[in-house]
């Protein structure tokens, strides 16, 4: 799907590891990260509006 911009191997949506911090009712932050580098790929932040 894509590589690492790190380490240039092949990370998937299902092999991409993902860290999360919240219980998503009013604000969740994930982080991700590559499988084979461990190196940090991407944070998302969202926020309950509802």
């Amino acid at each position: 799907m894509a590589n690492c911009p790190f380490c240039k191997n092949e990370v998937t949506l299902e092999t991409v590891e993902k860290e999360k911090k919240g219980l998503g009712i009013l604000m969740q932050e994930i982080m991700y990260s590559c499988p084979h580098c461990k190196a940090v790929i991407g944070i998302s932040r969202g926020k309950w509006t509802g």
